[in-house]
């Protein structure tokens, strides 16, 4: 498990993190109103996501129930990689798959893991995370790969 940060050190080096280390988990409810929120937050009104009546009514996905927004749960799969190294880390590419909607009463857990360190030298050193994201019944709703750019312990060598 990646050690916390703490504000002496906002950033870990690249040269602490292992392929395979675990970061900490995300877990969340999907509820109307955290659907309801994102929606007005993103600009996107898709009745799928925002409206209950018409969710029921067209079973879109094969549910009764509002779904959330995709880019909704790659936002908690990122938020993974930033609660683990830190609201500073510089995120360049989130690479997102939607293999299972989310509807309104699931919970999701979004885990984690050290996949690839990238040594590019002159400050283009990077990590590359994965973050999987499931729901209750254990199935993958999402998956992301993160890369995050990521400074070298001083005196370290490519």
């Amino acid at each position: 498990m990646i050690e916390p940060i703490h504000p002496e050190n906002p950033l870990p080096y690249l040269d602490d993190l292992r392929s395979g280390d675990e970061l900490e988990a995300v877990v969340y409810e999907i509820t109307q109103d955290l659907i309801d929120r994102y929606g007005l937050a993103s600009l996107d009104l898709n009745p799928v996501h925002m409206s209950p009546d018409w969710s029921k009514k067209a079973r879109v996905f094969g549910t009764p129930a509002t779904v959330q927004h995709g880019m909704m749960s790659m936002s908690f799969m990122t938020s993974v990689v930033l609660r683990s190294l830190g609201p500073l880390a510089q995120v360049v590419r989130v690479d997102s798959k939607f293999t299972k909607p989310g509807p309104v009463g699931q919970t999701i857990t979004c885990t984690g893991q050290v996949q690839d360190l990238h040594v590019h030298g002159n400050g283009n050193d990077f990590v590359t995370i994965q973050v999987v994201a499931t729901d209750q019944e254990g199935d993958t709703v999402g998956i992301s790969t993160i890369d995050v750019r990521l400074p070298r312990r001083p005196g370290a060598t490519p």
